[in-house]
């Protein structure tokens, strides 16, 4: 499944289901839209199944030094992606999560 496809089904979900904010899903909306051109330019694919816990540290590492990311706004995209993740596990869609072992960062 290409990951676009998944960011669709994912914040549909969290706004017909899950019933959140509208600035929520366009927070999360913009979040893992960064994160997918990220993916596009880092690994040339876009395919959920080819994230993993690596790909995750390169991006919030990309965020930090190449992109100057604040901290508060690299807590919500860790977040944004933390649920994103479990929502795809729970949709059968990747049998390894991501997610796993990646830390908050620390609000300075």
């Amino acid at each position: 499944m290409q990951v676009k496809q998944a960011i669709d089904e994912f914040l549909s979900y969290m706004q017909v289901e899950r019933n959140v904010s509208v600035n929520t899903i366009r927070s999360y909306a913009y979040d893992l839209q960064v994160f997918e051109a990220f993916l596009q330019k880092v690994h040339g694919t876009t395919e959920l199944q080819h994230v993993y816990n690596s790909t995750i540290r390169r991006f919030v590492q990309d965020q930090v030094i190449e992109h100057q990311t604040r901290p508060r706004t690299l807590q919500r995209r860790i977040s944004c992606l933390k649920s994103f993740c479990r929502f795809c596990a729970k949709e059968n869609w990747i049998t390894v999560e991501f997610m796993v072992g990646i830390q908050s960062t620390k609000n300075r």
